[in-house]
């Protein structure tokens, strides 16, 4: 039976969705039996002025390491009781987000947190460089 991921940031435009279709690509590459969605925490995850269906940051980063982008479909918020479907819960920011996952999401009580900042607060080259660094280990666990 495959298992699968959830990778959560505020708006599913940048880091969840690096994070979504680096580990997917990792996990293809390995033949394993794991696949990673992602989606946003906001109220309106299609309210937050993103221009586009994903961060141009993300885009090049999983160009640059030979990763397809998923630029298909845009930003996805989660629905309430939709973490249950999935094995292992990620957030990319604990300061960012648990309190978020508290207050909207209270049956998320095995939440791994990760400390990937967002754009204005860390460079995209040290965020995303980190956070794949974090889903190639979480691959070679």
């Amino acid at each position: 039976m495959a298992k699968k991921v959830l990778f959560l940031c505020t708006g599913n435009y940048y880091r969840s969705r690096f994070a979504e279709d680096w580990f997917n690509h990792l996990a293809r590459e390995k033949g394993l039996d794991w696949s990673a969605e992602s989606r946003g925490l906001a109220n309106a995850v299609l309210l937050l002025r993103n221009i586009g269906p994903m961060s141009i940051h993300a885009i090049q980063e999983l160009q640059g390491r030979g990763a397809r982008a998923s630029t298909r479909r845009w930003p996805q918020g989660l629905k309430p009781g939709e973490g249950r479907q999935f094995d292992q819960v990620i957030a990319l920011h604990r300061e960012e987000h648990e309190a978020l996952i508290a207050a909207r999401f209270p049956e998320l009580v095995d939440v791994t947190y990760w400390d990937i900042k967002d754009l204005g607060e860390e460079s995209s080259a040290s965020a995303l460089g980190r956070l794949a660094a974090k889903v190639e280990a979480l691959i070679g666990e």
